[in-house]
């Protein structure tokens, strides 16, 4: 084994250098810095985990309905930034016959000879003189205001918001990172040709806006670092005034951070404060105008449940005027994804539970940092850059789209007290198509989400979940990790350490079982989760990670549940049904991007050939077959007829069924509720009702599985019940149903699909 890991390592070499260099020979001792970065570290053929081995080489696709010409980098692996410093940045030992390099006060000397190329010119003189803070300065006036207060105050808010981005500070945070990231981490990894796609991009002059997902607050580094090590530029980062800390905002402002309130009061909606808005908009302008780049979160907070959220955050509007109004004439929109092995702040336990969140100090964030410090809580942690496409192709694609066939949730009106909310805070006077910018939001977090990889304790906290809740033999569940990840790679989708055909699934699950830890129940020949509400959420959050790549398979798993094996359906049937699920459940996953029409992707997972779909003929739960019935032939499904097939639908059908469990458990205690209720009493209530009583006192027709009593779900059901307007909306101090009858009949909808009923989901 390890005469053939040598050969395939010094072919693999041999071929990348020639590739990447155009060089005929390699006759060089040392590989310099900028040579090193270019090169991954190669996959040994070993059934180990190999975390800098690309296991799918179309990760970083873009959308080829809205983008067909963009071109995709070249596939290679991961190369490991924590290490970059190590050995003067040169690839000892994968050099053959060189002694290493001195290793002493590395760090240091790499952090000197990595410059910080870029200017980052001041704007705040021209955000004071834009026209548009002017313009608001001169309506504002009045007897009692003198223009030289507003002055004054706009320049108070400038302050307030402004980054003072430092090289000085910012290659003293380069050194002191590997320092810090290498307690956090065990891997920091990216794509070398990912980097170079962002070089060629930024070197056109057109600004690149970074839109990131967001689960930690390392997350506000991440970027930052990668970007110094590969000489791109640095971004200017948004963020809430909440990390805007004494002792600390200091230090984020000079890495390129400024901070914006994150709510807006609700008696200045009409437009009290237009001062603080021109300001920050006129900033966000004078960034991109001076060709910066920029970088903020569409989801506007960290996702408490380890899956993607809607798009909010006013930000993307101001960026889409921009280009509209010819501020700038473009810009590149780069949709990124951080996964860790775990998060470092680890499961929002507390929040889910329906305790409000406390708001950070300094002291907090450094508790926090000593506590993970040597416990490299974040494992293996994986950045992902996606194709940067320009904003105005962006618009040109969905803009006939959004028009034609615009979903109601594309349309819907957010919440518009907040500052993050995506739609423009002065919605009726601002020009901006509100479905077409919400429409870029969802094309872009969809895009994120899968791009992003998957790690195995994700793979493994779905398979005790979605299957073996009770546990089973430590044969079976690594049986069930290896298939699953698999069918992932055969989807196109990266699963982290793993090789196709190579990886020891044993491992795979040792491995797992060190970031679930007292989540599960491991020993020598049985894998069981524990069983107690705090460790099932956890494993939870672990398994949300899958609801992009298994989302529409699940709603077809639970579309197809009604039915036994060999029964034919209608195909419309069932995709009516899936449709309605997915509707349902359109808070929780996005299934499918704007441009692309729902009932078409349902219809290819499950009537395709590839290994991947419901419908392969020799891996697939069901079976496509024309029939005739009064006198037309109609395509239907039939199940197939084997205990495989059935599992496989259950499998994936579970993934959604703890959803459907809190929405249902929603539903029934706002039925039950004799008076109006604050939004956070209901949803802390609501929790305690269902895990304080038996099973036999809820009244629930079905097992309760304890994750699915937590806020966040509980707080989507609210919100897609207001936008049916079936209960009192956003202005409501407190939570009722409008009309009990509607309201009963949604409860009955989740029942029928909850139950497995004999008859279809209507």
């Amino acid at each position: 084994e390890i005469r053939s890991s040598l050969k395939y390592s010094e072919e693999y070499i041999t071929n990348h250098i020639s590739i990447m260099f155009e060089s005929k020979s390699f006759s060089c001792t040392y590989m310099t810095q900028s040579e090193y970065k270019r090169i991954p570290q190669f996959p040994r053929v070993s059934s180990a985990l190999t975390f800098c081995h690309s296991s799918s080489h179309s990760a970083t696709r873009s959308c080829t309905r809205c983008f067909p010409q963009v071109t995709l980098p070249s596939a290679v692996d991961y190369v490991d930034l924590l290490e970059f410093a190590n050995f003067g940045g040169k690839p000892w030992p994968l050099t053959p016959g060189v002694a290493p390099p001195n290793r002493w006060a590395a760090d240091l000397r790499y952090t000197w000879a990595t410059s910080i190329p870029h200017k980052y010119p001041a704007v705040h003189d021209r955000v004071l003189n834009s026209k548009r803070v002017k313009d608001n300065i001169k309506s504002m006036k009045s007897p009692s205001t003198t223009v030289r207060q507003l002055k004054a105050k706009a320049g108070q808010f400038m302050c307030e918001i402004r980054a003072s981005l430092s090289k000085l500070v910012c290659r003293v945070c380069g050194y002191l990172l590997f320092k810090v990231f290498r307690k956090f981490c065990s891997k920091l990894l990216v794509v070398p040709s990912q980097m170079e796609t962002l070089k060629t991009a930024e070197k056109t002059g057109i600004p690149l806006v970074y839109l990131p997902l967001h689960r930690s607050h390392l997350d506000y580094l991440l970027i930052t670092w990668a970007n110094w090590h590969f000489g791109l530029r640095l971004p200017h980062i948004a963020s809430g005034d909440n990390l805007n800390l004494s002792g600390f905002g200091w230090l984020l402002r000079a890495t390129g951070a400024f901070f914006i309130r994150r709510r807006l009061a609700p008696e200045d909606e009409g437009g009290k404060d237009q001062l603080y808005r021109s300001v920050l908009h006129s900033y966000i302008d004078e960034i991109l105008s001076a060709k910066l780049s920029l970088e903020f979160f569409l989801e506007g907070t960290r996702n408490r449940f380890g899956k993607p959220l809607m798009p909010k955050n006013g930000l993307i509007s101001n960026v889409v005027e921009a280009v509209q109004q010819g501020v700038i004439p473009d810009c590149y929109l780069v949709p990124v994804s951080i996964t860790y092995d775990q998060v470092a702040e680890g499961v929002f336990l507390n929040e889910l539970m329906g305790i409000p969140k406390v708001r950070e100090n300094l002291w907090m964030v450094l508790k926090g940092m000593i506590k993970g410090f040597g416990m490299l809580p974040c494992g293996v942690v994986r950045i992902n850059f996606g194709s940067p496409v320009l904003l105005t192709e962006y618009l040109s694609s969905l803009s006939t789209c959004v028009k034609t066939k615009a979903p109601a949730r594309l349309r819907r009106v957010p919440n518009s007290f907040s500052y993050r909310e995506l739609l423009p805070w002065n919605a009726p006077k601002v020009g901006v198509d509100r479905a077409l910018v919400r429409g870029i939001g969802l094309h872009v977090i969809y895009e994120a989400a899968h791009i992003g990889s998957i790690h195995l304790s994700s793979i493994l906290a779905t398979v005790l979940l979605c299957k073996y809740r009770d546990g089973a033999s430590r044969e079976h569940v690594e049986r069930d990790v290896e298939w699953l990840c698999e069918r992932l790679i055969l989807q196109g989708y990266e699963v982290v350490g793993w090789q196709r055909g190579l990886t020891s699934a044993r491992r795979a699950v040792e491995y797992a079982d060190s970031y679930l830890g007292d989540s599960i129940e491991a020993g020598e020949t049985t894998v069981k989760p524990v069983g107690t509400h705090r460790s099932l959420v956890r494993l939870a959050y672990s398994r949300n990670a899958l609801l992009p790549p298994l989302a529409l398979k699940a709603a077809l798993g639970l579309a197809l549940s009604p039915y036994t094996a060999g029964q034919v359906v209608s195909l419309d049937d069932v995709i009516d049904d899936a449709v309605l699920i997915c509707e349902w459940m359109h808070f929780e996953a996005i299934f499918c991007k704007p441009c692309e029409s729902l009932r078409d992707r349902l219809t290819g997972v499950l009537l395709g050939q590839d290994e991947a779909s419901l419908g392969c003929a020799q891996t697939g739960a069901v079976q496509a077959m024309e029939v005739e019935r009064d006198g037309e032939t109609i395509t239907c499904v039939k199940i197939r007829d084997s205990c495989r097939a059935r599992e496989i639908l259950l499998f994936h059908s579970n993934l959604l069924r703890p959803f459907f469990q809190s929405y249902a458990m929603t539903v029934q205690r706002l039925i039950d509720s004799d008076k109006p209720i604050k939004e956070t009493e209901f949803i802390r209530e609501t929790i305690r009702y269902f895990l304080n009583r038996p099973a036999s006192a809820t009244a629930l027709p079905f097992q309760l599985w304890l994750e699915a009593a937590n806020s966040d779900s509980i707080r989507n059901c609210l919100s897609i019940l207001r936008e049916r307007s079936l209960v009192t909306g956003t202005s409501s101090p407190t939570v009722s149903a409008l009309s009990i009858e509607p309201i009963e009949l949604a409860y009955q909808h989740f029942l029928r699909i909850l139950t497995i009923a004999p008859t279809p989901v209507k």
